[in-house]
C-alpha cells in the first residue's frame, strides 16, 4: 500500500474510534443513576417532601398530677384573699381529681367553718364557705347532714356524718361508691362525697357503723334531675 493510502486509512479508523467513544460516554451518562431511571427522574423525586408522621396525641394528666397543680393553685389563691378563709391546721382535703384537669377540695378554717372549692387547670372556679363554725350543729347522738353540691367531674354531693362511719351506700339496691374525705370538728364529724354522671334526685341508703352497732339511714340527694335513687334496702 502506498504511503498516502495508508494515512487515509488510519484517519478513517481514528474517526470511528472517536465516534464510538462519544456514544459510549453518552450511554454511561444516561445510566449513571443506576437502576430505577434517569438523572432527570431522580431530580423530580428529590424535590417531593416526605410524608409527615401524625403528631402524637398529648397524654392526659394523672390524678396525682392534677391534684398537685390544683392544690398549689388553690393554696396561692387562698393566700392572696381573705385570711379567715384559709385552711386551718387540718389543711386542704382532696375530694377527687379528674383527668380533665379539675379537682374538688374541702377544708375547715381555723374558726371551724367548712369550705369547698372546685379548681380547674388555671383558675379556682367555685369557692364557698359556711358562715358559722360547726354548721350544721353537731348531733350528739349522730346524724347525717348535706353540705355542698359540686359540678366537677359530673354531679356530686358532699355530706357529713357525726359520731359514725359510712361502710356502704346504695341507690335502688345497687352499690354506690362513697368517697371518704376526712374528719373535722375534733374528729367528731366525718366528711364524705358521692358522685353521679348528672343531676340525681331522691335518696341513697347509707350503712352506718357506730361503735359495735350498725344501722341504715337515708340521705337526700336533691329534687331535680332525670336520674333518681330510691333508698331501698
Amino acid at each position: 500500500m502506498r504511503e498516502g493510502d495508508r494515512g487515509a486509512v488510519l484517519r478513517v479508523a481514528a474517526a470511528r474510534v472517536a465516534v464510538g467513544g462519544a456514544l459510549l460516554a453518552m450511554a454511561l451518562t444516561g445510566c449513571s443513576g443506576g437502576s430505577g431511571g434517569s438523572g432527570k427522574d431522580r431530580s423530580a423525586g428529590a424535590g417531593t417532601p416526605a410524608a409527615s408522621s401524625p403528631a402524637p396525641t398529648p397524654s392526659r394528666p394523672s390524678r396525682a398530677e392534677v391534684a398537685q397543680r390544683t392544690g398549689a393553685l388553690l393554696t396561692r389563691t387562698l393566700g392572696s384573699g381573705e385570711a379567715e378563709d384559709v385552711a386551718g391546721p387540718g389543711g386542704l382535703m382532696l375530694v377527687d381529681a379528674w383527668s380533665s384537669g379539675q379537682a374538688e377540695y374541702v377544708w375547715e378554717t381555723a374558726d371551724g367553718r367548712l369550705c369547698h372549692a372546685t379548681v380547674g387547670p388555671q383558675v379556682v372556679g367555685v369557692r364557698a364557705c359556711l358562715t358559722e363554725p360547726h354548721q350544721p350543729p353537731l348531733a350528739k347522738s349522730g346524724g347525717t347532714s348535706g353540705l355542698f353540691t359540686s359540678f366537677a367531674g359530673g354531679w356530686g354531693r358532699i355530706f357529713a356524718v357525726d359520731h359514725a362511719k359510712v361502710t356502704a351506700a346504695s341507690c335502688g339496691g345497687e352499690p354506690v361508691k362513697v368517697i371518704p374525705i376526712g374528719t373535722v370538728a375534733d374528729d367528731a364529724r366525718t366528711l364524705y362525697a358521692v358522685w353521679f354522671p348528672d343531676y340525681t334526685k331522691g335518696e341513697i341508703l347509707l350503712t352506718l357503723q357506730r361503735g359495735d352497732k350498725t344501722s341504715q339511714e337515708p340521705f337526700t340527694l336533691g329534687d331535680s334531675g332525670d336520674d333518681s335513687c330510691a333508698a331501698t334496702p
